[in-house]
């Protein structure tokens, strides 16, 4: 794999692209705010559609960017493009 550029010519060694899926109201927009922003707020509003956030993380030396997306647990969005570049 070639190497990335991210955000100040830092290095990306490796991108991961994650998608969030499960039923409505179980937390996977609070695990991302957590993961993402170390946030957490016990007064969520429902995801509508697809919202996307990026973390950037040194493991072992290799820096990692994870690219998560967050699904509104419908299943009108199942047709995801899971391969998406």
């Amino acid at each position: 794999m070639s190497n990335l550029y991210g955000d100040y010519n830092q290095k990306i060694d490796y991108v991961f692209k994650v998608v969030l899926i499960g039923d409505s109201a179980v937390g996977k927009t609070q695990l991302l705010a957590r993961f993402a922003r170390n946030e957490f707020s016990v007064d969520s509003k429902a995801t509508i559609g697809v919202e996307f956030q990026t973390k950037t993380l040194v493991i072992d030396n290799k820096t990692v960017k994870a690219q998560i997306w967050d699904t509104a647990g419908q299943e009108r969005f199942a047709h995801l493009p899971l391969h998406a570049t």
